[in-house]
Order: structure tokens, then sequence, then C-alpha cells
């Protein structure tokens, strides 16, 4: 059998950087994807879809190119907030920005010497955590720091609509108040525990990223790459970073 390939990972900020490997790695042993790909533990922090789509995706090309140079890269999963309304004067999508980011991880490399799959947690990384917060209620945190203040309940509703500033509705719920930088990672590790709360509520997201690495185990398995959303170009004309026109991405 094959070596396992690298998987690095494409995060928004620090505290990102801290937590989404400990999601990730839970995520990789529950898809049997050990024997095939590798957590790197060193994410890139690349900023929120704004900054790397600007310059009709120039940056992401930019940390492509950067994360391809890592060895024996096979795959990099991006996983950024989507609680941005507008960018640049566009009301922002997950789908067509996801697509997007599979027409310029194409320009790189992506699909031919290394895979790469698109996740937007809607509102935010954690959004995801608001869905199972009673359960994690009235329990200390890993550091023996108090948690979430005991009997707060889960908010209602459709968590990827609102509420839409999750970390600070957080912050309301925590006696010392919520730092992503410190309390992230520690938040996740209790979020471990209660996947299913969070598939039941259903968060699109939160499936999309199971699904998304999924994607990538299943292309390390067969020995190919992937581009993950499919990206369609509808007869569009796709161009590279320099303005030249390239071909179209076929779904």
């Amino acid at each position: 059998m094959p070596s396992p390939k690298r998987l690095v990972l494409f995060v928004e900020g620090a505290g990102d950087r801290d937590a989404v490997p400990v999601l990730v790695k839970h995520l990789l042993t529950a898809a049997n994807g050990w024997s095939h790909l590798f957590l790197d533990e060193q994410p890139f922090v690349v900023g929120n879809v704004a900054a790397l789509t600007k310059g009709d995706g120039k940056e992401l090309v930019r940390f492509l190119k950067a994360a391809a140079k890592r060895p024996n890269l096979g795959a990099v999963l991006l996983v950024q907030d989507g609680d941005l309304p507008r960018i640049r004067g566009e009301d922002f999508c997950a789908a067509r920005f996801g697509s997007r980011m599979s027409e310029w991880a194409k320009i790189a490399g992506a699909g031919v010497g290394f895979s790469v799959a698109t996740v937007f947690a809607c509102q935010e990384y954690e959004s995801w955590m608001l869905a199972c917060v009673d359960r994690l209620a009235g329990r200390e945190l890993p550091d023996k720091r108090p948690g979430v203040k005991p009997g707060t309940p889960s908010p209602g509703g459709d968590l990827e609509k609102s509420p839409r500033d999750a970390k600070g509705w957080l912050d309301q719920h925590l006696d010392a108040g919520c730092k992503p930088t410190r309390d992230q990672k520690l938040f996740t590790q209790l979020m471990l525990d209660h996947l299913e709360v969070i598939r039941q509520r259903p968060l699109r997201s939160f499936l999309r990223l199971e699904n998304a690495l999924s994607q990538l185990v299943a292309a390390a398995v067969a020995g190919t790459f992937v581009v993950t959303p499919v990206a369609h170009a509808s007869g569009s004309e796709i161009r590279d970073n320099k303005g030249k026109r390239t071909t179209n991405v076929v779904p």
C-alpha cells in the first residue's frame, strides 16, 4: 500500500488554526482515512473569503502553490466562515463562491497534482458549537475554567441564518467571556462528544464538511485527485490570475 499523503488545512484565523485540526482529526478517524491521508500540523491562516478571493482568486492560487511545496501533498481542505453578507458589492452565496474556489484551484494544479475541497461554515465555525451548547452548559473547559453558564439552551431556528454573531452569542453566555484564540480549540474538544446533535439540527455546512473530507479520502484511496465542490462554468469564461483565458471547468 502506498504511504499516506499529506492533508493541509487552510483556515481563516488564529483560533481556527488551533481548533479545526482537532475536529478534522476526529472526522478523519471516523472516515477511516488515516491509511491514505495524514494531517499536516501547520495549517495555513489565509484570512476570510473576501481576502482570499480578491484579484480573481490570485491569493487562493498563491496559497495553493505554497502548499504544493510541502512534501507528498495529497489534498488541501479549506474551511472558512460564511458570515459575510456581501463581498465587493455581491451577495455572498456559499455554493457560488465554492464553485469559484474550485475554478481558481484548478489554475494552481488542483485535480492534477493534488485534491482541493472548500467548505464554508455558516454562519461561523462557532455556529456548529451553538447546535449542541445545551449539552456543554455547566461543563468546565478542558483547562478547568468554567464554560457555558449552567442551564443555557441552544438557540432555536436555523443556525445557518441566525444568530449572525455566534462568537458574540458565546461571549454573552460565558462568565469570563469568549476569546476565540483561547477558547475555540477547547470548545471543539467538548463538541466532539455531541456531533450527532449537530447533524440532527441539521446544519448543512457541517454535513458538507463531513462529505468533503469523505471525498478527499475516497480520492486518496483511488489514487486520484478531486476538486470539490464541482465548478459549473456554464459556458462562462474562466481566466487565470494573469488574466489569460483558460479551459472551462467541467462539472
